[in-house]
C-alpha cells in the first residue's frame, strides 16, 4: 500500500502543483479490540514457547499441580496446536488490523474512500475530485 500512496501523490503533486508538499500520509488505525488480541495472542504464544521449554515440569512449578486435560490435547498434537497458534490465528487477526483502507481527503472532506468504494481510484477520478473541489489544474 506505501507504494500506491507514493505513486498517487506524486501523480497529484505533477497534476497540482499548489499540492507539492502538501500531501501526508499514514496508516489507517486498527481497531483497538484487534490489537488487544493480538497482545493475548502474543502472550498465549510466548507461553507456548516457554512450555516446550519446561516441558511437564512446569505443571510443579504452578499451583496447579497436575497438567490440565487441554495440556494432554496440546501435547498429542502438537504440529496442529502449532500450526493454529502461530499461523491460523495470527493470520485471521492481521486481517482484521489491516483494514486496506485508502482515504483521500482535502482540507478534512473526504474526496475518495477505498473503504466506502472496495476499490482504488483511477487517474480520472483523481483529477476529476480535486478539479471538483476547486483546484487548479496545471
Amino acid at each position: 500500500m506505501q507504494r500506491n500512496y507514493l505513486q498517487v501523490k506524486q501523480f497529484l503533486e505533477e497534476e497540482f502543483p499548489e499540492l507539492r508538499g502538501n500531501i501526508s500520509g499514514g496508516n489507517y488505525p486498527a481497531p483497538q479490540w484487534a490489537v488487544h488480541l493480538m497482545k493475548v495472542v502474543s502472550a498465549v504464544q510466548f507461553a507456548a514457547i516457554a512450555g516446550f521449554f519446561f516441558g511437564d515440569s512446569i505443571w510443579s512449578i504452578l499451583p496447579i499441580g497436575s497438567p490440565p486435560t487441554w495440556y494432554q490435547y496440546c501435547k498429542q498434537n502438537v504440529v496442529q496446536v502449532l500450526i493454529v497458534l502461530f499461523l491460523v490465528i495470527p493470520t485471521m487477526i492481521q486481517s482484521k488490523v489491516t483494514s486496506g483502507a485508502f482515504e483521500i481527503a482535502l482540507d478534512e472532506n473526504v474526496l475518495f474512500s477505498k473503504l466506502e468504494t472496495g476499490r482504488f481510484p483511477n487517474g480520472e477520478e483523481l483529477i476529476s475530485m480535486f478539479v471538483n473541489a476547486g483546484l487548479p489544474r496545471k
